[in-house]
């Protein structure tokens, strides 16, 4: 039973799925299939007992009024619709309907019908006798045993197109089902294991500048070595914590994102307008690197999208295509529309390895291998961006011009 009990755990669930539906099914034709066998004949036999009183009742209040003739024909449609055995005799015993063998049913099979016939004797009054008639009434119940006997025959064959039919819908529905149920499992299981990645990442991210900031401020508790210079090391340590307070933040946004999975307040935008705004946020940067900087861009574009995150997604683009140009270098912006709008930025002066491409959008994934922020970034600026283009189901790349990307 534990061993059942183990394999049952472990088995995919479509074959769960697969596995109940059919026992499910199975057991369902198998229930109705006894409810007809034990219950269908005694119902149909108080039908059919219940059917001939109510038209025994009607021919006996209609033959008050009605002569004998009448009622000889009210009883020979009786019996030839029922198939009933009638018998219609006055008070000496003459038979006045019916057949004369019909006398004997109480002793004898002989006529044709068994011990288990419905019979039932009621007295009938016409218009033109002063005397009652007495009416012998017998229904066979036979046809009721032999369909039970067929319902019992027909079992096997029954119950075999039952298990079929049961197997095939069962694979269909299990496949139909637990497609689309097993996608979303195993996209669970991708973002979790993304999330255990991301969080792994992110503690040796956040190991380094603790241990800086650490270092130096117990070397100038001390007075170690050159950590005597405090006014040195102090604006050091300064800038680590704020090396640290930007990681931290680019974090938070990543967990809107992922985590608390913000819903978008998606609006119409001004494209043109909001790059504008944003090239006048770095316009400082690029006069310090000598960036030359050429616009182009068609007038009034809109998009439909969540202003604040497509703000950030252009910003983190803008922003690395400055801190990645070499000084002097050109930096061109276009903006048109062909079927969608399009947005391409480009600077001059640097590539980008093919090896390199792909891994770009992965967070904490930096092409300067030294490690340090001030020259590599945090390696999350453009996972962001692609979180949030994603999100959109805006499309995009990365790749190398003429001495550019």
């Amino acid at each position: 039973m534990i061993k059942i009990r183990e394999k049952w755990e472990y088995l995919p669930i479509n074959r769960k799925i697969f596995v109940i539906i059919t026992t499910l099914s199975i057991g369902l034709v198998l229930t109705v299939y006894l409810i007809l066998y034990f219950l269908l004949p005694s119902y149909y036999q108080r039908y059919k007992i219940k059917s001939l009183d109510n038209r025994l009742s009607i021919i006996s209040a209609r033959s008050r009024t009605s002569n004998l003739h009448n009622l000889k024909e009210s009883l020979s449609d009786l019996s030839q619709k029922e198939n009933l055995g009638i018998l219609l005799r006055d008070v000496s015993g003459k038979v006045e309907f019916g057949n004369r063998e019909l006398m004997f049913l109480p002793y004898a099979n002989s006529v044709g019908y068994s011990y288990k016939d419905f019979k039932k004797t009621m007295v009938i009054y016409t218009k033109d006798s002063i005397s009652p008639y007495f009416l012998d009434i017998s229904m066979p119940l036979q046809p009721i045993d032999e369909a039970t006997t067929v319902i019992l025959d027909l079992m096997p064959i029954i119950l075999g197109v039952a298990i079929v039919l049961s197997i095939i819908a069962s694979y269909v529905f299990s496949k139909w089902v637990t497609k689309p149920l097993i996608n979303i499992i195993e996209n669970e299981r991708m973002q979790e294991a993304k999330r255990k990645e991301f969080i792994a990442t992110i503690s040796h991210e956040l190991k380094t500048p603790i241990t800086i900031i650490s270092g130096q401020l117990e070397g100038m508790i001390y007075n170690i070595g050159k950590y005597k210079d405090r006014d040195t090391y102090l604006k050091k340590s300064y800038d680590s914590t704020q090396e640290l307070k930007n990681l931290v933040e680019e974090m938070i946004q990543i967990s809107k994102f992922e985590i608390l999975e913000k819903k978008s307040e998606v609006t119409d935008i001004n494209l043109t307008y909001l790059i504008n705004r944003l090239i006048k946020r770095q316009i400082d940067l690029i006069e310090v690197k000598d960036i030359i900087l050429e616009v182009k861009m068609d007038e009034n574009i809109t998009i439909r999208a969540d202003e604040e995150r497509i703000a950030k997604a252009i910003n983190n683009i803008i922003n690395n295509a400055i801190k990645y140009s070499p000084e002097n270098a050109n930096l061109n912006i276009k903006l048109y529309k062909k079927e969608n709008p399009i947005l391409e930025i480009e600077n001059t002066g640097v590539s980008i390895d093919e090896k390199h491409k792909e891994k770009l959008f992965k967070p904490f994934y930096r092409v300067e291998k030294s490690r340090n922020r001030k020259t590599g970034g945090s390696g999350l600026g453009l996972y962001i961006v692609s979180q949030i283009l994603r999100e959109h189901g805006f499309k995009y790349n990365i790749k190398n011009g003429k001495n550019s990307v």
